[in-house]
């Protein structure tokens, strides 16, 4: 079967269960999840570069990892920047042990680089899978004294990560500041990590809603600026409208797509599954990434 028909096939087979979902079995629910795992691995091997990455990613967020470590290990000396991070996040992710601790060293170590050309990615990288170090602190320090907004968010998201309590505040009020920069870059970044981050205060959760409405429509920073409060607002009239601002994402560009559909899965409604299943029939590898991703989590 070719893949573009491959992927029709699956779309509406998936469709099929779900409008008789109320009478779903436990051997139905086995049976999609794995079409979705096998569609995931179907993109890891058939993609390249961050694709292949955000594939990966999707396994490993849903309890996958068999083929991982196959597939990427070769890679993990021979891959270039800024991909090579990517390689080394995943591995440290499906491995354990030293083997994991090995990988997290070598994106610490690009990190700690100040001539990197992918300083910015590795550090994103630490914080996506929470792998800090009160040790690089002062380093992180030194760093944001000379980067703009557009770098500084990531390593302010590693501020903090490795915060004690009495730093906490502060150092999510300094990444906090940045939704509001003049740097759509800048917004998109530290929204990101806000959404990612446990626990938000009240205050960072008031700024990331002060700048949505003041987002321009067609920013690039506006898909995570609603994802990140979607992720930690509790008021059901506000989820409500955050869900419908969501949506038009879910047909939008691919990189939206991804961001919108691993959040639907987070979000935990099962009503987000009719959202996702067109994007699996997307021509976009990452669209179809997101769906599977996302669904995964709801068919849990």
């Amino acid at each position: 079967m070719e893949r573009s028909s491959a992927r029709l096939f699956f779309a509406v087979s998936t469709l099929g269960w779900l409008l008789t979902v109320g009478c779903v079995t436990q051997s139905e629910m086995k049976k999609q999840r794995s079409q979705l795992i096998s569609a995931l691995e179907h993109e890891m091997l058939t993609n390249t570069q961050w694709q292949r990455i955000h594939a990966a990613e999707g396994l490993l967020d849903n309890g996958e990892s068999r083929k991982i470590v196959v597939i990427f290990r070769p890679e993990a000396d021979t891959a270039t920047a800024p991909y090579r991070i990517g390689v080394w996040r995943v591995l440290a992710r499906a491995t354990s042990g030293d083997e994991s601790n090995r990988y997290v060293a070598r994106i610490r170590a690009v990190m700690r680089d100040p001539q990197a050309t992918d300083r910015i990615s590795a550090a994103e990288s630490l914080g996506k899978i929470n792998a800090v170090s009160r040790a690089d602190r002062d380093l992180i320090s030194d760093w944001l004294t000379t980067a703009d907004d557009a770098a500084a968010p990531f390593p302010r998201w590693l501020m903090v990560l490795s915060s004690n309590p009495s730093e906490r505040e502060k150092d999510e009020a300094a990444l906090a500041k940045l939704v509001s920069s003049n740097d759509p870059i800048a917004r998109l970044r530290a929204a990101f990590a806000l959404g990612r981050l446990k626990d938000l205060s009240t205050n960072s959760v008031a700024k990331l809603h002060a700048q949505l409405t003041a987002e321009p429509a067609d920013s690039i920073a506006r898909i995570c600026l609603i994802t990140a409060l979607l992720l930690h607002v509790k008021d059901a009239a506000t989820i409500a409208d955050l869900e419908k601002q969501l949506i038009p994402y879910l047909n939008g560009k691919a990189n939206g797509q991804l961001e919108a559909g691993i959040v639907t899965g987070l979000h935990g409604k099962s009503e987000g599954l009719a959202l996702l299943i067109p994007m699996l029939n997307s021509p976009e590898p990452d669209a179809r990434i997101g769906a599977a991703n996302g669904m995964l989590r709801l068919l849990k």
